[in-house]
């Protein structure tokens, strides 16, 4: 059987200059007796706004909302900045996107949820909402990398970080609050209480932030499963040694 013309399999140049493109995949049967075609129907604009979401994550990750260009995306996604008007309207507005996929893709991979939270133990809360923001660290995928953007933000809150957080109720600032709720006394205050929680969200985002520079001098550490493993055993005995100390006050 031929070929099927390269011309089938666009670029991401000849994306942008197409309003859809034909792809007739053919498949022959082992018994070669029934040959089946099917039409996909791909939208070029489809691939380019995706690659753009992509690689803006990359970059964002990388850099941080102020340290992200608009050039840099656009070179790694193959596009122009025509590209990200068209689609997103502004560097804002696709750091924005990029916000809502992250938030929605955490909460998928999350390994709490409120019922958890309330059917084991306190310890054991915090020990899964540590481990869970610890665990993607060797990993190199998206969730990785919407862990790193959100510890950016921890840094220097973005003016679209501060708009998208007041206007979006964020599960992992949920499922904190519920935790520290089971140390807190019942006489908290609603500023003790916030307190508290930010404090929690925040134990794991230094090291996610800074994980890659942890492996180069002067640290020099091995960032390995091990190490890993040991940074969320360290991390939740000192997380629920802080919030039972609120039980002494």
């Amino acid at each position: 059987m031929g070929q099927l013309p390269a011309s089938l399999f666009p670029t991401h140049k000849n994306r942008a200059t197409a309003d859809a493109i034909t792809c007739i995949v053919v498949s022959v049967s082992s018994s070669a007796t029934s040959i089946c075609k099917e039409i996909v129907i791909v939208k070029p604009t489809e691939f380019t706004r995706q690659a753009l979401l992509d690689q803006a994550t990359n970059v964002f990750a990388e850099k941080g909302y102020d340290g992200a260009s608009v050039r840099e995306i656009t070179r790694r996604a193959d596009t122009n900045q025509a590209a990200i008007n068209y689609h997103f309207g502004a560097k804002a507005s696709l750091y924005l996107e990029v916000l809502k996929l992250a938030v929605s893709a955490l909460g998928d991979a999350s390994l709490l949820d409120g019922d958890t939270v309330e059917r084991v133990s306190r310890e054991e809360a915090v020990r899964l909402f540590i481990r869970q923001q610890v665990a993607p660290l060797l990993k190199h995928g998206q969730i990785s990398r919407y862990l790193r953007i959100f510890a950016w933000e921890t840094l220097d809150p973005t003016p679209v970080y501060r708009d998208f957080v007041a206007s979006e109720k964020l599960p992992v600032m949920d499922l904190a609050e519920r935790i520290v709720r089971r140390f807190l006394p019942a006489t908290a205050s609603r500023s003790e209480i916030t307190v508290a929680t930010i404090w929690l969200t925040q134990q794991v985002a230094p090291f996610v932030r800074h994980f890659d520079a942890m492996s180069r001098p002067p640290l020099n550490l091995k960032l390995d499963r091990h190490f890993i493993d040991q940074l969320a055993t360290d991390l939740c005995r000192m997380a629920v040694a802080g919030l039972q100390s609120r039980e002494l006050v």
